[in-house]
Formats: structure tokens, sequence, C-alpha cells
């Protein structure tokens, strides 16, 4: 963790950010959210009807942006850390640095006819249990799609040039391909921006990035969009005749993926009707995402194993959304710059190590790929085999 300046005055840095330069410069984007909004209020997965947007979680959404794009330019985390700080205000060792940036929403309060209950029996998307994990009796009320805000980026007097170009450039990624409140690498909060010198991010830069993009059946409606990326990730991690067998009826079929049969092996825990037969040991899925909490024979939750040994969250590479190119929406599966490091991490099940999730070495990866049928012949991870499904 990183330590307090001790030489910090508080006097000192109060000092600072009053003293910052005026704005010289505006950004101005109309946004719409095309798909609901979980949360994003001050109570954890409930929407603030008074503030829905909040300019601070927006400020923490191009940060990350920020981060993402410019880590390789300070391979550091001190330079890039100071770098950040110079620019969206911190307190590196240097001394307290003062904002560049200031960013303001205007949005009016919701009204109940904004609101939209994921049990609603006419919801507009079947897969909200899949995509905000909700237990039975959960009942929570999100902010439907069309709501309006406008976003407002202003810039001091003193920033630089570079600086300048860096924000607009974390502003148009996270209009292409993040959004607003919880979950929203699975889709929620999904925002259009109106604004003709913010053009979308293309495949193109994408791919100079080193991640992955892929679009799919174009079409006019966004909400159709979304449910067609979910209902590929779901059917690819549980669907029948792909993620697990057939099964009987109503009755799921066994899974297909190595997880399960790991955890009954090294759990010493296996009933007669699911003996541990898979051929591989491994966990592959803890590329999409960690945790995850396994609710069968026997239950217990995989976790990063971190350098204390304490479970954490590891936040999912993929992203899955409408995209629209400015006449038709597409389904979107997109990979962070960084996923490649989300393949093989150390793991831990119920807070004992387990190694790598998934093989380091490439060979070994092609091997217990080719034996895990929804990765066979689609890619030597899953994060790749997905993406190659996508576009099936």
């Amino acid at each position: 963790m990183r330590q307090p300046n001790p030489n910090l005055c508080p006097k000192n840095a109060q000092a600072v950010w009053k003293n910052s330069s005026l704005a010289s410069t505006q950004v101005t984007a109309q946004c719409e959210l095309i798909t609901p909004m979980y949360g994003g209020g001050v109570t954890a997965g409930v929407v603030d009807k008074k503030m829905p947007i909040r300019a601070s979680a927006l400020r923490g959404q191009l940060r990350f942006w920020w981060r993402l794009l410019n880590s390789t330019s300070y391979p550091n985390p001190n330079d890039l850390f100071n770098a950040e700080s110079a620019l969206w205000g911190g307190i590196p060792s240097s001394g307290p640095q003062a904002s560049q940036v200031s960013l303001n929403v205007k949005a009016s309060p919701v009204r109940s006819q904004d609101m939209i209950s994921s049990r609603d029996n006419n919801r507009i998307i079947s897969k909200f249990d899949y995509v905000l994990i909700l237990e039975q009796n959960d009942n929570p009320e999100l902010l439907n799609a069309g709501y309006t805000f406008e976003l407002v980026l202003s810039f001091k007097s003193t920033i630089e040039p570079q600086q300048q170009a860096q924000v607009i450039e974390a502003l148009r990624w996270w209009a292409s391909f993040g959004g607003v409140g919880a979950r929203t690498r699975r889709g929620l909060g999904t925002v259009k921006t109106t604004d003709n010198n913010l053009n979308l991010v293309s495949k193109q830069e994408v791919t100079s990035k080193n991640g992955v993009m892929v679009l799919r059946n174009p079409g006019n409606n966004a909400i159709h969009a979304w449910r067609d990326a979910i209902d590929k990730l779901k059917d690819f991690r549980q669907g029948r005749g792909i993620g697990r067998n057939h099964g009987t009826g109503n009755r799921p079929g066994r899974s297909r993926w190595p997880e399960p049969d790991t955890i009954r092996s090294i759990s010493g825990y296996s009933s007669k009707k699911h003996p541990a037969i898979h051929p591989v040991k491994g966990y592959p899925r803890a590329a999409f995402g960690l945790p995850i909490v396994f609710q069968n024979d026997p239950t217990g939750t995989l976790e990063p194993d971190t350098d204390s040994g304490d479970g954490d969250r590891m936040a999912s590479p993929l992203i899955l959304r409408p995209y629209f190119d400015g006449t038709q929406y597409h389904s979107l599966a997109l990979l962070l710059p960084d996923w490649k490091n989300r393949v093989s991490v150390p793991v831990c099940f119920d807070n004992k190590r387990q190694g790598y999730a998934w093989p380091k070495n490439p060979n070994d990866r092609r091997s217990q790929a080719s034996q895990v049928p929804p990765m066979n012949d689609r890619g030597d991870d899953a994060l790749s085999a997905f993406m190659a499904y996508f576009q099936e």
C-alpha cells in the first residue's frame, strides 16, 4: 500500500488546489442510456433518484481508461502514478498536484416512470439474473434506457496539449466501451454520446493497443444487440451442447469445463452421480473474472491468490454491450488491452492455493485446451476461445 508523504503539509495542499487556474476550454457530450443502469448511487446497487449520475463516478471511469491507455508509456508504476497525479490531481512523493481537469454532470431527477424492476414480467432482457447474479428474492430497480444527461469536461489553462489529448482519448474509449453505474462490463448502463468531435474507437485502434474487438449481428435495436452478446457468453459458459451436456428434460447436463471436477478432486468430495472424470485439471474460466462461487458438490469460492494469501476480486477483461456505429447497433465483445495478463493468474479455492488457473506454457495450454470441448479448435485460453465462438 502506498504510504502517505510525511513531508506533506495539509495547508500547502489546500493552497495548491484553491489556487489552481480557471478553465480555458471545454468539451460537452450529450449522453443517453441505451441499456438500463444498475446502482450508481452512494448505496451499492441502488439508483440515487436525486443524483443518478455522479460526477465523481464518471471521473473515476475516465481515470481508469486513462491508466489503461497510458500504462505502456510509463512502465514504472511510480512514473505512471506521478503522471496521473499531474493530470488528474493527487499527492505523489513530490507534493500535492491540482487537477488539470474538472467534470460536471447536468442531469434531471429520476421520475418513477424512468425506473424498471428486474423482476418485471415484461422486462426488456431475460438475463438480468445472469448479468446481476441475483438471488431468488432480490428485486433491484434499474434506471431504464432512454434517460439523458450532459457531461461537461473543463480543462485548466495550465494543461499541456498532450495531457488534454490524453483526456479526450480516455473520453472516447469510455463513450465507446464504458458506461455508468455498476456491472458496466456486462452491458448495464451503456451510454450513447452525440458529439461530432467524439468519434467512437475503431477496431483498428483497439488492435493497436493490443485489445481484441469483435462485432456481430447489426440491427436497429440496442437491447437486442445487448441480449445477443449476453446470450453468447451464457451459452459458452453454461449452455446445453456447448458449455455443458444436453441433460434430460429440465435437468441440465454435466459441465464440459474442468473446474467442477478439479474442485471435486482437490476437496476429496465427489457424489456417486458426479465422479471427477474430466481429463483436465484447471480453472480456465477464471480469466472471465473472479471470484467464482461454486454452489454444488462441493461449494466454495475461487479467488485470486494475492501476495497476502487473502481473497480479492479480479475484474473481467471482457466487455459485452451494444455498439452504435452511427447507423446500426452491433453486439460487441471487447478484450481490454491487458487481457493476456488475466489468462494465467494464481488462484486459491477457499483460501487454499491452487497455483495458476491456466498453464503459462503455450504447449501445455494447447494440449489442455484440446480436451475442453468449448475451447477445442477455438483457442488455447478461455478468452480467445470465447471471441472465436462469439463470431460463429
